[in-house]
């Protein structure tokens, strides 16, 4: 990156403010690179920002630019490719550059120091060793501090400095090739080296083979481009994934493995350590601050080959790129929902030209968006049809209950299913994506709800700490004895969450352990852990879960899926919900029947009938997503067109509103820009704030970009900007 000789630093702050700062540089101190850390005074503050341009001319009378009061970093922090990364990724999110650098950077790092600051030491390079040092006579402070290095080996700067050897000097070595930095590390690792003494990469196969469509798509994948591995569950995702890794390795590159969840990563990083004779990094936010930086910077100077995180390891830099990888490629959690709204999938695929490597997109529910850039010839689809070993695809079964009463929320036919299978000495799972005992507590007087007082929902009744809890804002409450209404005590729970399933099943099947997994009860480390163990015994046992399980887990032994109050999805106002829906049951549905046993899926539905979802079970997901893609297509929506969504929230009522009013009120310069709203968002209180949206759409992404523009603009001179938090959503995921 560019040196500094200039007069002016342009500086990224990480301020809400979507614009860069200009500094002065420290009088005769150091040149300054773009991409270095540099401390500022920032009004009353001192922050941390980042160098990001160099200019001969000052954006603003000179008088009033001040200088930077410390320079951290000699080199860049971030590889030139993931720099330009950062840079594109605030101009395409519309998001402040200092905050999207500030994302890429450890908590430590943004903050100027770690727990024990970085030293240094000079070393003399080989050819410093070599040299005759009559070579430099015409320099004898050169010659002095070239042979002090020789005799020492390395000096720290402090050393360097109380000898008389000034910054100039140092720097002159440097230049010649003569003498080089390195940074002395004693931080506490973070990283799983390998268990294996053979310094050489082993791959250990475990009697792995690959089966022919496995073949074809390790041959397939080369070393540029954009695939897509759309296999069913079970299929073998994971060893195509395995074995371009193996390749990868073997030219001395490394490799970044995006997963949806933290609850993935034990199971991924188990794995590849189990496989590869290399060091495994993981970066996520379950990380101490000290973990994530010495994980980070093992990376950063190539001791780790692989890395496996969440979203936020894909700023993870890296010394020899060779392979990203993401998957579940569809999840919704590798959308940031919150400050810098970032896909880590779309960056991921960004960073890839950038690179000029190969990434791997895997599903067995791809996104609509990839099946799209696929048909378009953006992105080379590799499908895997068949699992592996010989397994079966798992059946699926409707259980209609439509003008059917049932006793409690599990029906005697589908109680029957599952008894047959753990009587034959099988695991059933079964499926409720709701937490809690009970979504709402109702009186049967006057019909009250229970609801939180901080947003427009009703708080859940959870049995085992007896209290009410809204599962938006975290508002907790104790469980109620008389009506908000009429004072009436006959208070009852209706609906089901995951605790009274476990307590129904529990009730039905009391010879059978019943492991509940969700939010709640896999908090504590190492719990959830705990229950895929117990699982890997084979015993005869139930799950009850949430999403958590439905996310590329293999349970061999479950032979029945059980599916509960999946129907939200068949009539939400979520032009996605239907997707989702989808997805969500092919991938639930996956964990059965994964190895030599038959598996079953039975689904509980009042929507039986729903023609979309005959489609899904009977033809599969390519002929449901092509349905749902020609319907997007006739109503112009995503992928066929793009969206960003405006966001506004405010103590007050009507404020949010009237702000997005103001902001609408300036009619675009492009009419192909649509501009829709301001509305009140489905649920418009939320955590105490109320909340609006207007949303901008068009088939021209350049277009609509060119119009959020504008509308920011728009936004920031409002008087009325100082009272809301507003925020811009490029490629939302969800509009509610």
């Amino acid at each position: 990156m560019q040196k500094s000789s200039a007069k002016y630093l342009d500086v990224a702050v990480p301020t809400p403010l979507r614009r860069s700062f200009q500094y002065l540089p420290i009088d005769g101190g150091d040149e300054v690179k773009i991409g270095c850390r540099v401390r500022i005074p920032f009004g009353r503050q001192r922050l941390v920002g980042v160098v990001i341009g160099l200019s001969a001319k000052p954006a603003t009378d000179p008088s009033k630019l001040r200088p930077i009061t410390e320079v951290l970093d000699q080199e860049p922090l971030l590889p030139h490719a993931l720099f330009k990364l950062c840079i594109w990724a605030a101009d395409y999110y519309h998001h402040p550059i200092g905050e999207v650098l500030a994302t890429a950077l450890p908590v430590l790092l943004r903050k100027g120091k770690v727990r024990s600051e970085p030293r240094y030491k000079l070393n003399a390079t080989t050819l410093g060793n070599e040299i005759d040092p009559l070579e430099l006579k015409r320099s004898k402070r050169q010659t002095a501090l070239l042979m002090l290095l020789r005799a020492d080996q390395s000096l720290e700067i402090n050393d360097l400095r109380k000898q008389g050897f000034s910054s100039s000097i140092i720097k002159a070595l440097i230049e010649k090739n003569l003498a080089q930095w390195q940074e002395i590390r004693q931080e506490k690792s973070a990283s799983h080296p390998p268990e294996r003494k053979n310094e050489s990469l082993i791959a250990n196969y475990q009697g792995i083979e690959p089966n022919p469509q496995q073949r074809a798509a390790i041959s397939k994948i080369s070393s540029q481009g954009t695939y897509l591995v759309h296999g069913i569950t079970g299929s073998g995702k994971t060893e195509v994934y395995l074995r371009k890794i193996e390749q990868t390795l073997a030219r001395g590159k490394q490799v970044i493995v995006l997963v949806p969840e933290i609850g993935l990563t034990p199971q991924t990083l188990s794995r590849f350590t189990n496989r590869f004779n290399v060091t495994t990094e993981l970066i996520h936010s379950g990380l101490t601050d000290l973990e994530r930086l010495s994980s980070w910077r093992k990376a950063a100077d190539g001791t780790a080959k692989i890395i496996i995180g969440t979203r936020s390891a894909i700023f993870t830099p890296l010394k020899d790129p060779g392979l990203l990888v993401v998957d579940e490629e569809h999840d919704a959690s590798f959308k940031q929902q919150d400050g810098f709204r970032y896909s880590a999938r779309d960056l991921a695929v960004m960073r890839s030209h950038l690179e000029n490597i190969p990434i791997i997109l895997g599903s067995a529910t791809p996104s609509l968006e990839s099946l799209r850039n696929c048909a378009t010839g953006k992105y080379t689809l590799i499908k895997l049809t068949e699992r592996t070993g010989g397994a079966s695809i798992e059946e699926y079964q409707l259980i209609d209950l439509r003008n059917r009463k049932i006793e409690g929320p599990i029906s005697e036919e589908l109680i029957a299913a599952i008894a047959s299978e753990l009587r034959s000495g099988n695991q059933v799972l079964v499926f409720i994506n709701r937490r809690g005992f009970s979504p709402v507590v109702y009186c049967q007087d006057c019909t009250w709800i229970a609801a939180c007082n901080r947003c427009d929902a009703r708080l859940t009744y959870h049995l085992a700490q007896g209290k009410l809890i809204c599962h938006h804002c975290g508002y907790i409450t104790q469980l109620v004895k008389a009506c908000g209404e009429c004072q009436s005590s006959r208070l009852i729970p209706l609906g089901m969450g995951t605790q009274r399933i476990e307590e129904t099943l529990s009730a039905s099947f009391p010879e059978f352990p019943v492991r509940r997994i969700d939010r709640d009860s896999t908090r504590r480390k190492g719990v959830l852990e705990k229950y895929l163990q117990e699982l890997k015994s084979g015993q005869p046992m139930l799950l009850v879960g949430t999403q958590i399980l439905a996310k590329g887990h293999h349970f061999p032994d479950v032979t029945l899926v059980a599916m509960l109050d999946i129907d939200a999805g068949f009539y939400s106002a979520d032009y996605r919900s239907m997707e989702k829906t989808g997805q969500l049951i092919l991938q639930v549905g996956g964990r059965s029947g994964r190895e030599g046993k038959p598996g079953k899926v039975i689904i509980q539905t009042q929507f039986a009938q729903q023609p979309i979802l005959k489609t899904l079970l009977n033809e599969g997901y390519d002929s449901f997503a092509q349905a749902i893609l020609e319907e997007r297509e006739s109503n112009l929506l995503p992928p066929y067109s793009f969206h960003c969504l405006m966001r506004a929230e405010s103590p007050q009522r009507n404020i949010a509103m009237d702000f997005l009013d103001a902001v609408a009120e300036k009619a675009l310069s492009n009419t192909s820009v649509e501009m829709l709203g301001p509305v009140p968002a489905s649920m418009e209180k939320r955590s105490g704030k109320y909340r609006a949206h207007l949303l901008f759409s068009s088939r021209s992404r350049a277009r609509l970009h060119h119009a959020i523009a504008e509308k920011i603009k728009v936004a920031e001179a409002l008087k009325q900007s100082k009272r809301v938090r507003w925020s811009v959503d490029v490629d939302p995921i969800e509009l509610l």
